[in-house]
């Protein structure tokens, strides 16, 4: 058994009650563990498939701005799910246990600290999943039935507690979105949410450690010690840890490299014919000009105005008819049809949402 008072000689009475934390969180840790098992076929659910669609619901947390516990149990129940069936509609399930997850979330907390829910109509619009709002519904409950609507444990809960435990030594910086970029790849889903908040705190104590200007007031032993008594507990073997830190710093060593390269994402918005019809109402207008003669030395055909009218007579008949223009609408039908898109044009904020990540 590892000393407690041990792990920070100054703060006993504070170390208590996070070690009691620990030990709740730890008896719960296996109960959540999903076990994952992705196929290589492509008529299958793959890895990659896996991983864009936990992207996706990252690009979905910051469209709503939704606390990060509910992306991390979002997450956990596609892979629990996941590992308890082999379906196909990939894009259903994320984007119903991303809703469910919000609903779950955001009913354990106090009246304080809850948080709008995304209205689900909105959301099966917005995640382009490709299904209805009947089989969103529909597949919360399969999910609900297969699994539980407990809120699971999380590397989330475990990198909080980690981090308080280790700010107790020293400061440090909380790796929140390295943390979700880790629960968005596969090739970390089947170590334990203990071993991988592990691995990210000594990961970033690793790179605290080459620089060349640490922060002051950071005391690198004590930060180090801690984090070894944190393995002991957690009864997290050596081998195991290696493994899981060699794949934490492959995964983040990728992500630090992408973010360096310049984004060349276009804005692409695809409208179909009728809506065009209603944005530039100019099928009718030509695009052949007359040409000007400035010298005089064209032989320009006579024009002839018995057809035409006079300026005063356009103006006239503008006065007449000031919708004619517009043709069957009028100018406020025809603003609101140009400024709302058609029901089937609701995808057109694809790459909106996809803008939205902020690191």
């Amino acid at each position: 058994m590892c000393d407690i008072a041990g792990m920070d000689q100054g703060h006993p009475d504070a170390i208590r009650p996070l070690f009691l934390q620990l030990n709740s969180l730890l008896a719960l840790e296996a109960h959540f563990q999903p076990h994952l098992a992705l196929a290589k076929d492509r008529n299958e659910i793959t890895q990659g498939v896996r991983d864009g669609s936990a992207h996706v619901l990252r690009c979905l947390k910051v469209w709503y701005d939704l606390p990060s516990d509910v992306l991390f149990v979002a997450i956990n129940l596609m892979d629990r799910f996941l590992t308890c069936v082999l379906p196909k509609h990939m894009a259903c399930i994320s984007v119903s246990a991303f809703h469910m997850a919000a609903r779950v979330v955001a009913n354990r907390r106090e009246n304080g600290e809850r948080f709008l829910i995304p209205d689900a109509c909105d959301l099966v619009s917005i995640s382009q999943c490709r299904c209805t709002l009947g089989d969103m519904t529909r597949m919360e409950g399969i999910i609900a039935g297969k699994l539980s609507e407990e809120i699971p444990v999380t590397a989330l809960d475990f990198l909080c507690l980690f981090h308080r435990m280790l700010a107790l030594a020293g400061p440090m910086t909380f790796p929140c979105v390295q943390l979700e970029i880790l629960a968005c790849d596969a090739a970390c889903v089947n170590f334990r949410p203990s071993e991988v908040a592990l691995a990210l705190l000594c990961w970033q104590l690793d790179r605290l450690n080459t620089r060349q200007d640490p922060s002051p007031g950071v005391d690198m032993v004590r930060l180090l010690s801690t984090a070894v008594e944190l393995q002991k507990l957690c009864k997290i073997s050596d081998a195991g840890f290696l493994r899981c830190h060699e794949v934490v710093a492959s995964v983040l060593t990728l992500y630090d490299a992408q973010r360096q390269m310049p984004h060349r994402q276009r804005l692409v918005w695809k409208l179909s014919q009728r809506t065009l019809r209603y944005l530039r109402p100019t099928d009718k207008l030509s695009s052949l000009l007359p040409t000007i003669d400035e010298q005089g030395q064209l032989s320009l055909p006579m024009r002839i105005r018995s057809g035409s009218l006079s300026s005063e007579e356009s103006t006239d008949s503008e006065k007449e008819d000031p919708l004619s223009e517009w043709g069957p609408y009028g100018r406020a039908d025809w603003a609101r049809n140009a400024m709302h898109v058609l029901p089937e044009e609701s995808n057109i904020l694809n790459n909106r949402f996809y803008n939205a990540l902020v690191d």
